[in-house]
């Protein structure tokens, strides 16, 4: 708690809002896609699911691939994943907006959990085509269960571990945006990258969560800041934004949100 809350702080102290930008494209990303609005019906769908799950009392047996939960045990109630896990309201406008704005036609999360953050991501335009990948059967079984009809057509839901499934893909299968999480390793999130690199193209948006979940994720994050792949990237403290744009100078912003 203390390591974030000092993390916390010292994000503040740096963290720009609109005025302080000087790059368009990030300009354009605060300015506009961070006040996309979100019509009240997906905003009535999502607080419908998410309500749901809470008020499920069923017990999973969860299998952890990652880092695994700091809070719960391997049996837990579904009420409890999505109380602590659960995508929160803030960070799953974020997945919407990302989605509605930039008009990504195929989009891959790994990491469905409960479902939460794939619906925003399914149902922000009629174009998008999301793939999400869950290593625990369990939690998938929930989400499919629990997802709403109306866009479940546009989403692939697959269980696999991440490394398994990425290295599976073919090779012209190419993704305009990704969400990673799920994993909190960084040296899973490394190799997560690696493989990913043949199917991204250079205006991919990959959206990282939970960079600051421990000193090892946090770490692995500031070594992607310095790499030469990725020419942007986008500090919002909990989530970060790492975009390869090779045709641009490299840039690192931290945006207060």
């Amino acid at each position: 708690m203390i390591y974030l809350v000092r993390e916390y702080i010292k994000y503040c102290l740096i963290a720009k809002n609109r005025h302080g930008v000087h790059s368009p494209y990030v300009y354009d990303f605060n300015d506009r896609c961070l006040s996309t609005s979100i019509p009240k019906e997906h905003q009535r769908q999502f607080k419908a699911l998410k309500n749901s799950l809470l008020n499920d009392q069923s017990t999973i047996q969860v299998t952890d691939l990652g880092a695994g939960s700091k809070k719960m045990e391997k049996d837990r109630k579904v009420a409890q994943i999505a109380k602590i896990s659960g995508s929160r309201s803030k960070y799953a406008k974020l997945l919407y907006r990302l989605v509605r704005h930039y008009q990504p036609q195929k989009v891959l999360e790994l990491g469905t959990s409960l479902g939460l953050g794939s619906y925003m991501l399914a149902s922000a335009t009629d174009e998008v085509v999301l793939t999400t990948v869950e290593g625990c059967q369990s939690t998938m079984g929930v989400a499919m269960k629990a997802f709403p009809e109306s866009v479940k057509h546009k989403v692939d839901f697959i269980h696999s571990d991440f490394l398994s499934f990425l290295k599976q893909l073919k090779k012209d299968q190419v993704y305009d945006l990704v969400f990673i999480d799920g994993d909190h390793k960084g040296e899973k999130l490394v190799e997560q990258l690696d493989l990913l690199k043949p199917h991204i193209h250079d205006e991919t948006i990959i959206l990282i969560d939970d960079i600051r979940w421990s000193k090892d994720m946090l770490s692995t994050w500031n070594s992607l800041l310095q790499s030469e792949k990725y020419h942007l990237s986008i500090d919002l403290f909990k989530m970060g934004i790492i975009v390869p744009r090779f045709h641009q100078e490299k840039e690192h912003f931290v945006i207060r949100y």
